[in-house]
């Protein structure tokens, strides 16, 4: 692993989320980070489109992590070294990997072997190692080479402080992240340890209304000013550091894994703030960059699979989160005709083939809860697959590998699918036609499958019942 003098990634502080544990569980990093001593994050009090204050708490017990990301990434790369890895510190001054973004090489394309040139102590090194793994951030040491998208529609910029205060934070809760939008821009704030927070204003230097020739300073208490929200919270605090100014803007990646070479977490792509999870994305990427890698070296015969398998799932993620901050946009849009907010809520993102269900946007469809309502009322069923379903082997992790594995395909679900909230959908598809009780066949599931709450697997089966994987007879 190379890395950076000193290791410092960024000063900004970023919201951890709850649901972020399972990727840290998965890569042995919990105990590590849930010990670092990183301030809790319990919930947000958000201000939006002009709506009254909103706080959402955290179930009880549940909390996620409030982190300066330097200190986040230096507690990480720590772990790694214990874990084992070599790390060396220098600067990657170009990669290469056959076919990306370079003219044709005359050799064979297995004789062209990827290669990183590295400044180690003031001289250049050569590393040729059997794949390049990008993980260098917004900075694309790879990723530049033709393969980065950027998202023109707007551009984002980041403007930071510190500020501390003498007294408690006049919030709802002092772990709470506090987001506000207003007419031409939004702001956050994430507390880092108690009394001191960051604030942040988000802005589009094409359309926001900022002054010309103003400094960064001048821009940042110009914004703040707007944010009605936080001028109680600020009163009695006073600014320690900042502001500073980090490009936020989106992009993506025409490939995020070929042969030779994988590009994880913000190497392959950005998505907005809006949406809290960039470091889980960042993290979850890693994680199942790591699978796709050992799946290479330990079953080369699975190398396109994996690659593909990552490449979709990349895609995946990046094109739900831009919908999901659409959505935020169009709210924010309702209430005001600026630019900011119309231009974002305008870019539209359609649903990928290869994209997972969201869960919680099921809970509520219309279609499920009343496939859920029908069973319910029914005294008796008769579940049988639809002729357009099938089981096929799709690529898939399990444990440490990327593996076939039996999916459901689907018009719903092309690309495969097979499991919703830990129901085995295969499983169930296969046992409801013998079954003519909702409750008999629940039984009979629990009693082949792994546990799984009931009202998981009432949901599952009303998804397939409203999805027409499965008919009434």
């Amino acid at each position: 692993m190379i890395d950076r003098p000193g290791g410092e990634s960024g000063r900004l502080a970023e919201s951890i989320p709850p649901s972020a544990d399972k990727a840290l569980a998965a890569i042995g990093a919990l105990a590590a980070i849930a010990d670092a001593g990183f301030h809790p994050w319990r919930g947000n009090t958000v201000w939006w489109a002009d709506a009254a204050a909103r706080v959402e708490t955290f179930p009880p017990g549940v909390a996620g992590y409030q982190v300066v990301r330097s200190a986040f990434d230096r507690r990480l790369r720590d772990l790694a070294a214990e874990s084992g890895a070599t790390i060396r510190e220098g600067r990657v001054r170009d990669a290469h990997v056959a076919g990306v973004g370079r003219a044709a090489d005359p050799r064979p394309a297995d004789l062209v072997l990827p290669f990183a040139d590295v400044e180690i102590g003031g001289s250049l090194e050569r590393i040729t190692p059997r794949v390049v793994v990008d993980a260098s951030g917004r900075a694309g040491v790879l990723a530049r080479h033709g393969l980065r998208v950027h998202d023109t529609s707007h551009h984002t910029i980041a403007l930071a402080a510190v500020w501390h205060a003498s007294r408690p934070w006049p919030v709802p809760d002092d772990t709470h992240t506090l987001v506000a939008s207003y007419a031409d821009g939004w702001a956050w704030s994430v507390p880092t340890e108690p009394g001191v927070r960051q604030f942040t204003v988000m802005v589009d230097p094409a359309r926001t209304n900022l002054a010309r020739g103003a400094t960064a300073r001048e821009v940042y208490f110009t914004e703040l000013a707007k944010v009605q929200p936080f001028a109680p919270i600020l009163a009695d605090a006073t600014l320690v550091d900042g502001p500073w100014g980090a490009d936020a803007s989106l992009y993506s990646a025409s490939r995020y894994a070929d042969p030779g070479f994988l590009l994880t977490g913000d190497a392959g792509s950005f998505i907005d703030p809006l949406s809290s999870f960039g470091v889980k994305k960042a993290l979850a990427s890693a994680w199942l960059g790591a699978i796709c890698l050992h799946t290479l070296l330990v079953n080369p015969a699975m190398e396109e699979a994996a690659l593909e398998f990552f490449n979709r799932r990349e895609r995946m993620v990046w094109t739900s989160a831009r919908r999901q901050a659409s959505r935020f946009a169009q709210e924010a849009a309702a209430r005001t005709a600026h630019p900011f907010w119309t231009t974002r809520a305008q870019a539209t993102i359609e649903p990928d083939a290869s994209e997972e269900p969201d869960v919680a946007a099921l809970a509520r469809d219309p279609s499920v809860l009343a496939a859920l309502s029908d069973l319910q009322s029914r005294s008796s069923v008769h579940l049988t697959p639809a002729p357009d379903v099938t089981v096929a082997p799709r690529a898939a992790v399990q444990g440490r590998e990327i593996v076939l594995q039996d999916q459901l395909i689907s018009p719903a679900w092309p690309e495969g699918l097979r499991f919703l909230r830990d129901v085995d959908l295969v499983a169930l598809v296969r046992l409801a036609p013998a079954h003519r009780d909702v409750g008999d066949l629940y039984a009979a599931f629990a009693g082949a499958n792994p546990a799984v709450p009931l009202p998981d697997f009432l949901g599952a089966l009303s998804v397939l019942v409203a999805t027409g994987v499965l008919r009434h007879g």
